[in-house]
This record gives C-alpha cells, sequence and structure tokens, in this order.
C-alpha cells in the first residue's frame, strides 16, 4: 500500500498576526516539529505546499527532504493548497493509493497518532481516515485515490471537509493519543 503526505504550509498566519510556521513551540519552529513529525514516517511520496515567498519554509522543507510546490494565490484559500498538493505529489508517484493531507500548525500531534491513522487507512483504503478525539474530527486526514479529482476541483477556503460533506458515509475516525493534538494554533492566545 503506498500513502502520500501532503503537507500544507501556505498560510498567511493573518489572526496570528505574523508568518506562524516559523513561531517557535518548546524551542523549534511550528514547521521544523511538522516536517520532522511527517519525515519519520514512511511515506511513498512528499510534498509541502507553500507560498512563493516562504524562503525559510521552503528551507526547512528541503532539509527534511520534501519537495515544494508553491501556491500562487493562497489568499483564495485551503482548498487551493490542497488541489495543488494533490496535483504535486501525484506528479511525483501517480500510483498512491491514498494521501494524508496535514497541516503544519499542530504542534502537539504524535508520531503515534498518526501511524494509527495510516494503519487504519491501509485496513481500510476506501474510507476517508481522520484523526479525532472523542466526536471531534481533526487533522490531518487520509482520503483514498478514488477522491484525488474532487480534491483537485477544490478551489475556494474549504479544505478535505468539503469533500467529507459529500461522501459522510465514507468517513473513519481514529482516536489521537489526546486531545492537544488536534489543537492547530491560529492565534498567539
Amino acid at each position: 500500500m503506498k500513502v502520500g503526505c501532503a503537507l500544507l504550509a501556505a498560510g498567511a498566519g493573518k489572526r496570528f498576526g505574523e508568518g506562524k510556521l516559523l513561531y517557535s513551540v518548546q524551542g523549534e519552529p511550528m514547521i521544523a516539529r511538522a516536517l520532522r513529525l511527517y519525515a519519520s514516517l514512511p511515506f511513498a511520496a512528499r510534498i509541502c505546499v507553500t507560498r512563493a515567498e516562504a524562503n525559510e519554509i521552503r528551507q526547512f522543507a528541503f532539509d527534511n527532504a520534501f519537495p515544494v510546490a508553491i501556491n500562487p494565490d493562497p489568499e483564495r484559500g485551503v482548498g487551493t493548497s490542497v488541489a495543488i498538493a494533490t496535483e504535486a505529489i501525484l506528479a511525483r508517484e501517480p500510483a498512491l493509493d491514498g494521501v494524508l493531507y496535514a497541516v503544519a500548525d499542530q504542534p502537539y500531534l504524535k508520531c503515534e497518532s498518526v501511524s494509527r491513522l495510516i494503519s487504519a487507512f491501509e485496513t481500510n483504503p476506501k474510507h476517508i481516515v481522520s484523526l479525532a478525539f472523542g466526536s471531534r474530527r481533526g487533522n490531518p486526514a487520509i482520503f483514498p485515490a478514488d477522491l484525488y479529482t474532487e480534491l483537485c476541483a477544490l478551489k475556494e477556503d474549504i479544505g478535505g471537509s468539503a469533500v467529507i460533506k459529500q461522501y459522510p458515509q465514507r468517513l473513519m475516525l481514529v482516536e489521537a493519543g489526546e486531545a492537544q493534538e488536534l489543537f492547530d494554533i491560529d492565534t498567539r492566545q
């Protein structure tokens, strides 16, 4: 089974007040934490989507063996990054059974939870498999190959949630180790 990893890192961090992915959490920039986590897992292909002007983020990606795809218009929303990521990763490895879509602002996410997510997808390859805590769905999520067309068609500020809403019967939740793992950092508070 071949699973790819698409790390979405093109947001401007407007609510945060600056480029939040370079903000240090426990002594390490959020983007470095995310790249290190996903680089440690056995993905068949990887891609990091970022903004054109994000030179430091691109360097962190290259240092962690993540090829980079540029989102030329990230202000249009996360859907554009999902579409770009899907096209870019499939250009590198067209035979992926699924792609894990991750955000780079979850600094407390643990490798064990992501590994459980991957294992659940390998056992249930026709499902959309998403990390959750209790009844709260979060990121990351793995989408099977038959949904790539829908993912490539995303254009606005709605990511994979739009596809999940189309196929709710295919959603499978995998419990994270703790609630904090699902926290994404949007503001300094």
